[in-house]
């Protein structure tokens, strides 16, 4: 049904001037965009929250890690810059 016959159908079945109707269900409208945005921004924020958390905990499981003499960080870091600079020098060859 569309919303000028929606608008219509209740005024004549309620006795409520059309434009009343109209105005509360704009307002039924607003309403509910405003919680979706709210839900939108909740979502966003929980979202954002779990990566940092995982990210911090990755970051702390490393540092153990990595003063347990289990993981040598410095010998993985020069590695893969090592292989990045390989790769831009071959990018500025390429081009």
């Amino acid at each position: 049904m569309l919303r000028d016959d929606l608008i219509t159908e209740i005024s004549m079945r309620t006795d409520i001037p059309m434009d009343e109707v109209e105005e509360v269900l704009d307002e039924e409208d607003m309403i509910i965009e405003e919680e979706l945005c709210k839900c939108r921004k909740k979502k966003c924020m929980i979202t954002t929250i779990l990566v940092v958390v995982f990210l911090l905990g990755a970051a702390v499981a490393v540092y153990v890690l990595d003063r347990k003499d289990k993981i040598d960080v410095e010998a993985i870091v020069k590695r893969y810059t090592d292989k990045m600079k390989d790769y831009l020098d071959k990018e500025k060859k390429m081009a």
